[in-house]
C-alpha cells in the first residue's frame, strides 16, 4: 500500500482539482480523502507542491516497433507516459508473415521478422517485460503488405475478403482499432472504397478507424472528405491523426477541416476526433520525398535505376522542385551508413561534401532505403493552436524513440511532446484541465479504457506526479525545436510515475520495473 499525501489532484473526468491523499492498493486507486490514515505498513509519499495527475495516454506511437528492444521505455516514462497506442499510421508488427523484416524499418532497425497476429506480438512482448501499458491497433499497410505485398494493383474481391478476415482477428484478439497510412506504400495504393470493405469489422465494435491522411498539402481538404466519407460509409468513428496543414500555401485550412469535423459530429452517426503533437515541425522518412511509383519494384530496382541516366535526372528533378520539401529546408535524421550527417542540415552536409544538396539528398537515400527520417518545417503556430484548442482535439506524440540516446538527432517529439503541452499549463498560461484531458482523459475515453486516465476510486493506479517548479526551469533550458545539433535529454519534470500500483519513476529516477501490460479491448 501506498498513500500519495498532499498534493494537487487534478482529474478532469471527475471535475477534481483539489488537494487531497492518494491511497494506492496493488493495482488500484482504493480512496481519495482530504486525509487519510496510513494502514500499517504503508509506504508514504509525501507531494507537497506537486501536480498528482492520471497516467498520460499517448493516442499516437509507433513504439510497438522500439518497445522490443528497450521495454525499459525511459523515453515514455519521463514523459509521464502510462499508455501508448501503438499500430498508427497503416504500421503494426502484425499481421506480417516472416518474410516481412523490412516492414516498419523507418522506426526501428533492429527489426524482428513479423508476427502472424496480434496474440502472437503480445506474448513476446509480455515475455519481456514492458515499464509501460500498450493498446494496439491493427496496422491496414500490415495487412495489406500480409496479403498482396507491394502491389500497387487494387485488389481482388478474394484479397479484401482475406484483409477483412485478419482485421476481424485482431478485434477478435482485442485490438482497439485498425489505422491506415495513406502516404506510405503499400497503404497508398488502398483507394476508399477498398478502406471502406476493409474496415468493415469495425461496424457496431465502438472501436474506431485512424488514419494518416492521403495528402496533409495542397489536398488536405479533399483527404479529410475522404476519411469523413470512408468512416461514415463504414459505420465507424474515426480519428484523424496529427491533424496539420503543411505548407504555407495550405495555413489556416484547418480551419475549413475543423469545422468539417464539427459537421460530422453534428450529424451524429460517426464520432470524428483529432490529434496533435505540440511543435510546427514535423519528421518522416527521407524515402517520402520521392515520386510517386519509384518503389513500386522494390529498392533493389530503384537503386540499378538511379545510378546514371534518365531515372536518376528524373528524381534529381523531382526532389528539387516537386517533392514535399524542398532540399534547403531538411534537417537529417539519424543516419547508419552516414554518421556524420547525422542531425545536420542538408545544405551544409552537401557543402562539406561539396555536391549539391539535391545529390546529397539522393545519396542519402539510396543508401539507407526506408530507415532515414528527416525533420522538416510542417505547420503554423495559428494552425497548431486552433487544433490543439478544439473540442476534439487529444494529444499523441507520433514518437517511437525509447531513449535519449536513439533521439539524439531526431524530431523532439520523441523525448518531450507531452512536456510541451503541460508546461504551459503548469506555468499558468494554458487551462490545466485541458492539458490534462487531452494527455489522458480524452484519449483513454476514445480507446474505453475503464479506469485508466482518471483517479477515481476503483481506477488503476497509473499516475504521473509533476513537479511545477520545474516547469520554468524546462522552459528556460529547452533548444530549439529542431536544432541541427541540439543534444536531446530527458525532461525533468516528473516526479513519481506509477504504472499498475508499481512505482516506474521514483524520486524523479527511473525504478527499472516493468509494470506494463499488453491492453485489450472489451
Amino acid at each position: 500500500m501506498k498513500i500519495i499525501r498532499g498534493g494537487r489532484v487534478v482529474d478532469p473526468g471527475t471535475g477534481t482539482d483539489a488537494v487531497l491523499d492518494l491511497l494506492i492498493e496493488g493495482e488500484r486507486v482504493t480512496a481519495l480523502a482530504a486525509r487519510i490514515a496510513p494502514p500499517v505498513g504503508a509506504t508514504v509519499i509525501d507531494a507537497s507542491g506537486l501536480v498528482v495527475l492520471p497516467g498520460f495516454v499517448d493516442m499516437h506511437t509507433h513504439s510497438d516497433f522500439t518497445l522490443q528492444h528497450d521495454p525499459g521505455a525511459l523515453a515514455r516514462l519521463h514523459q509521464g507516459v502510462t499508455t501508448d497506442v501503438t499500430g498508427n499510421c497503416g504500421f503494426s508488427p502484425f499481421p506480417l508473415p516472416r518474410t516481412s523484416r523490412g516492414f516498419g524499418s523507418f522506426f526501428s532497425s533492429r527489426l524482428d521478422p513479423g508476427f502472424p497476429d496480434l496474440d502472437a506480438y503480445a506474448a513476446h512482448l509480455e515475455s519481456l517485460g514492458t515499464a509501460v501499458n500498450v493498446a494496439p491497433l491493427v496496422g491496414l499497410g500490415a495487412v495489406r503488405e500480409h496479403v498482396a505485398g507491394s502491389d500497387p494493383r487494387p485488389p481482388s474481391d478474394e484479397a479484401v475478403s482475406a484483409m477483412r478476415r485478419l482485421v476481424a482477428d485482431g478485434l477478435d484478439q482485442g485490438a482497439f482499432g485498425v489505422s491506415s497510412g495513406l502516404v506510405y506504400t503499400p497503404g497508398r495504393f488502398a483507394a476508399a472504397d477498398e478502406l471502406r470493405r476493409v474496415i468493415a469489422p469495425l461496424r457496431g465494435s465502438g472501436r474506431f478507424y485512424a488514419t494518416h491522411l492521403r495528402d496533409e498539402r495542397d489536398g488536405l481538404v479533399a483527404s479529410v472528405a475522404e476519411a469523413i466519407s470512408t468512416a461514415e460509409r463504414a459505420g465507424v468513428d474515426l480519428q484523424i491523426s496529427h491533424h496539420k496543414a503543411l505548407g504555407k500555401a495550405n495555413w489556416g485550412r484547418t480551419e475549413q477541416t475543423l469545422a468539417m469535423v464539427d459537421e460530422a459530429n453534428a450529424r451524429g452517426g460517426i464520432e470524428v476526433a483529432v490529434d496533435y503533437y505540440p511543435y510546427t515541425s514535423g519528421s518522416t522518412g527521407v524515402s517520402s520525398l520521392l515520386p510517386p511509383g519509384s518503389l513500386d519494384g522494390g529498392w533493389p530496382l530503384l537503386r540499378a535505376r538511379a545510378g546514371e541516366g534518365a531515372e536518376r535526372l528524373r528524381l534529381l528533378r523531382h526532389l528539387d522542385g516537386a517533392a514535399q520539401f524542398r532540399p534547403d529546408e531538411i534537417i537529417i535524421g539519424r543516419s547508419r551508413t552516414r554518421p556524420e550527417a547525422s542531425g545536420r542540415a542538408l545544405p551544409d552536409y552537401a557543402a562539406a561534401l561539396a555536391r549539391a544538396p539535391v545529390e546529397a539528398l539522393l545519396e542519402l537515400i539510396l543508401a539507407e532505403g526506408e530507415s532515414l527520417t528527416m525533420i522538416v518545417p510542417a505547420a503554423s503556430r495559428d494552425d497548431l493552436d486552433r487544433v490543439s484548442a478544439h473540442p476534439a482535439a487529444m494529444h499523441g506524440s507520433d514518437g517511437w524513440l525509447m531513449t535519449a540516446g536513439q533521439a539524439r538527432h531526431e524530431h523532439p517529439r520523441n523525448l518531450a511532446s507531452t512536456t510541451e503541452v503541460l508546461v504551459p499549463a503548469l506555468l499558468g498560461r494554458t487551462p490545466l484541465d485541458r492539458a490534462v484531458r487531452h494527455l489522458a482523459t480524452a484519449p483513454a475515453r476514445r480507446l474505453r479504457l475503464d479506469g485508466r486516465g482518471t483517479l477515481r476510486p476503483g481506477a488503476f493506479a497509473d499516475i504521473t506526479v509533476a513537479d511545477p517548479e520545474r516547469a520554468a526551469a524546462y522552459e528556460s533550458s529547452r533548444g530549439a525545436e529542431a536544432g541541427a545539433a541540439s543534444e536531446r535529454a530527458y525532461p525533468d519534470l516528473m516526479r513519481w510515475v506509477f504504472v499498475n500500483g508499481e512505482p516506474a519513476i521514483e524520486n524523479s529516477r527511473p525504478t527499472g520495473r516493468r509494470p506494463g501490460k499488453v491492453l485489450r479491448a472489451a
